[in-house]
């Protein structure tokens, strides 16, 4: 089965491709152009060095979000269009979940945190993969008060996302990732949807739909107006 991972949910983005859990190729770019730029070009040459065409494509799995809110919709656009115009299935990942499942490995709690500015994170903390908690949205102290919580003062905690780094000062303290390592790899969203479509969890083009955890600015200036 060739599977196609997609991330477009922060400034980093890219793709990988599996054949079934074996990786056979990736691309992740850290830069400041936009993911309309990058990412049906990064997409055309992945395919093109694996030899394979879209037509081939037998799964999709694709970064819900949170995150930017015009990459989100970039990245699930492109998801759903290739889904429908392929008629192949199409799994949906958070952002958290993503950075859940790529640290599983790590022997205590993987906390993953993406930064939604003004001191604010979209968190969530996980054990082998596993939500711990369900994901939340509020300050980066109310994520360190959560973990300095007596039952976990024996925790190993490792911090991962852009949050991490961008609050790397108030939890220093703690365990978290080199920048060149904290990056989202598509591959581990590739890998964590095709887990979940073997069992048995899937969604179609029309019913995914991105997960922004908050509302836009325009929302906000909006409602404040009525």
């Amino acid at each position: 089965m060739n599977v196609l991972g997609i991330d477009t949910s922060t400034v980093t983005g890219g793709v990988a491709l599996l054949s079934d859990d074996r990786l056979v190729g990736e691309s992740v770019l850290n830069i400041r152009t936009t993911h309309s730029e990058r990412l049906l070009p990064a997409l055309e040459r992945l395919l093109a060095d694996a030899g394979i065409t879209v037509k081939e494509l037998d799964l999709l799995s694709v970064v819900t979000g949170p995150g930017s809110f015009t990459g989100l919709r970039i990245g699930v656009g492109t998801a759903k269009g290739l889904s429908y115009a392929l008629g192949v299935p199409i799994v949906g990942v958070t952002t958290l979940e993503g950075y859940g499942w790529q640290f599983k490995f790590f022997p205590g709690i993987v906390v993953a945190m993406v930064d939604a500015r003004r001191e604010n994170v979209f968190w969530q903390a996980f054990r082998e993969g596993i939500a711990l908690v369900d994901p939340s949205y509020g300050s980066h102290q109310s994520v360190l008060d959560w973990c300095s919580c007596s039952k976990r003062s024996e925790e190993q905690f490792l911090f991962v996302g852009d949050g991490a780094i961008n609050y790397g000062e108030q939890i220093r303290a703690s365990q978290s990732v080199p920048p060149s390592q904290n990056l989202l790899r598509p591959s581990a969203v590739a890998h964590l949807g095709y887990t979940r479509y073997l069992q048995g969890e899937h969604s179609d083009a029309f019913s995914l739909n991105p997960t922004y955890m908050r509302q836009t600015e325009a929302e906000r200036k909006w409602q404040e107006q009525m």
